[in-house]
């Protein structure tokens, strides 16, 4: 095993180190020993078990302990986990049923859709339904067919989701329709940009409509993304999301394990001409780091000179962390995106929308923000120019700055 991961600089809690040594399908003679190793300290496991349901890895969870050290979980510990997988899996398989007939829908009527992670995520990288949860049915649609689209959802019996529940929180996954099927479980999200806020990434590419493939479950045949893009898609969403969640470490952790013969050459081309190749390599660092998942040795080599990745890797997901104060929490993201920037000019260029957004992270920005000086001092020179340039220059020219300047990163 290279030196890159064999040292952890932030210690994980207890409860937290137990979880990811099981959050994962293959598990090694040593990692068992080591599980076992850990029932001789005292742990909390009401705390352990809502760690597992907040990180949605209960699956993974109960797969592992089930098998490792079924006579030492707590009897009660191991009875909600069983139950909790058994109701996952007959939902996910309702979903991928559900699944199967919207794309077969779709296909009738010539509108071309992805699905994107759920039912095809659990099959692709786990090799198995019942081992990842999903709660909705995620549709890669290009932006031109949203229209189409919508009226083949309307056809099988779903409508807008402010129809069907006016209370519902905002979806915070950017420009998309989500809709409902009325007196059943199943939602759908057409989406075609996955954005946050400072942040935009477009998912309605050539790339991704030109290299899907085929994916098999149920015995029946849906598109899906190419491995690679699949894992560009995974690690700038987890990222997007400052890996909060350990469930989207794992999604890349088990896409790695179950493709070992990635086109790696198109992941770095595809990943620098998209703007996101330090998000995807943030991914691999957090995935290889926490769960072990195997990269080649020239992935590795990279990872061990982007020292800046290799430091903020530590930070999370903060919600592990056994003081979290340490760590990089999604309410900082804007200062995460800044510090995973491709390039200088991508980095301040971001900074300078930020100053002009007046977004907290300038005046106030997290202990870990290597910048945090030069941005205040950036703000504090930019946002009274911003100020003047509002009061003096016409619409048409503020407009033209703020086309260059854009919204999202």
């Amino acid at each position: 095993m290279s030196e890159y991961s064999c040292t952890r600089k932030i210690p994980l809690g207890s409860e937290a180190e137990l979880l990811v040594w099981c959050a994962r399908t293959g598990v090694t003679q040593g990692l068992v020993t080591r599980i076992r190793q850990k029932f001789q300290e005292a742990l909390d496991w009401a705390s352990f078990l809502q760690m597992a349901e907040y990180h949605g890895v209960e699956p993974l969870i109960y797969a592992t302990l089930s098998k490792c050290a079924p006579d030492l979980v707590p009897i009660e510990a191991l009875i909600r986990l069983r139950q909790k997988v058994q109701v996952g899996a007959v939902l996910n398989r309702s979903l991928a049923q559900e699944l199967i007939k919207l794309c077969d829908g779709f296909a009738l009527r010539g509108v071309p859709i992805i699905p994107i992670k759920g039912a095809t995520l659990a099959t692709v990288a786990y090799g198995d339904l019942s081992l990842r949860d999903f709660t909705d049915l995620d549709l890669l649609v290009p932006e031109s067919s949203v229209g189409e689209a919508q009226a083949v959802l309307t056809t099988f019996g779903y409508e807008p989701r402010d129809v069907v529940d006016e209370q519902s929180d905002e979806h915070d996954d950017g420009p998309h329709q989500v809709f409902v099927k009325r007196r059943s479980l199943c939602r759908v999200d057409l989406q075609w940009v996955m954005a946050h806020q400072h942040f935009a990434f477009r998912l309605d590419r050539p790339e991704f409509w030109a290299r899907r493939v085929s994916v098999t479950f149920e015995n029946r045949t849906v598109p899906g993304l190419a491995p690679e893009d699949l894992l560009i898609v995974l690690c700038v969403h987890g990222s997007k999301h400052a890996w909060e969640q350990l469930k989207w470490v794992c999604d890349v952790a088990e896409l790695l394990r179950s493709h070992p013969n990635l086109d790696w050459s198109a992941i770095m081309s595809s990943s620098s001409a998209w703007g996101c190749q330090r998000l995807v390599m943030m991914g691999l660092s957090i995935a290889h780091r926490l769960l072990n998942a195997p990269l080649p040795a020239e992935v590795l080599a990279r990872l061990e000179r982007e020292v800046a990745i290799d430091i903020l890797s530590h930070r999370m997901p903060a919600t592990l962390l056994d003081d979290g104060r340490e760590g990089v929490w999604e309410e900082q993201s804007a200062a995460l995106y800044f510090s995973l920037k491709d390039s200088w000019w991508a980095r301040w260029r971001f900074g300078l929308q930020l100053c002009r957004l007046q977004s907290p992270v300038t005046m106030n920005p997290p202990i870990w923000f290597r910048w945090r000086k030069s941005l205040f001092r950036f703000a504090r020179l930019i946002q009274p120019m911003h100020r003047t340039m509002k009061r003096f220059l016409s619409p048409g020219i503020r407009g033209a700055i703020n086309r260059w300047v854009p919204h999202s990163a």
